[in-house]
């Protein structure tokens, strides 16, 4: 009798160990679980980019290794310069209420700009 009860407690014993085991955490780093929270601030600003952009196709879908456009603002005439313009040869202004956001065309295959849109064609001014 007294032997069947250290066995039973030795199974019951290991099942506690073996449970308890199973519940260690899986290790690693956390990763993002996704969800529709996880891109809302990449979504909005796709958004943003694409009502500037309503004419031209998206830096990100003309290939795998382009590199988003750095965006740098600096003082703009809403009133004087046209929405969509041309800073330089290879820089984009679009002009806003709040200031002019600069956007280098990066693009291998549109690295001009022409008209306010990036183009592989250099405008008549830099040509």
């Amino acid at each position: 009798m007294a032997i069947s009860k250290i066995i039973v407690a030795l199974l019951v014993l290991s099942a506690l160990l073996t449970v308890c085991y199973g519940q260690v955490s899986q290790g690693g780093p956390h990763g993002p679980q996704g969800g529709p929270h996880q891109d809302q601030g990449r979504i909005r600003r796709q958004a943003s980019q694409n009502e500037d952009d309503i004419n031209e196709v998206n830096e990100d879908q003309a290939g795998p290794n382009v590199l988003q456009n750095p965006q740098n603002w600096t003082t703009c005439d809403i009133a004087a310069v046209p929405r969509i313009s041309c800073h330089n040869c290879n820089t984009r202004l679009i002009c806003k209420p709040i200031g002019g956001i600069l956007k280098i065309c990066n693009n291998p295959a549109r690295p001009y700009c022409n008209s306010g849109i990036c183009s592989p064609i250099p405008s008549t001014i830099c040509v």
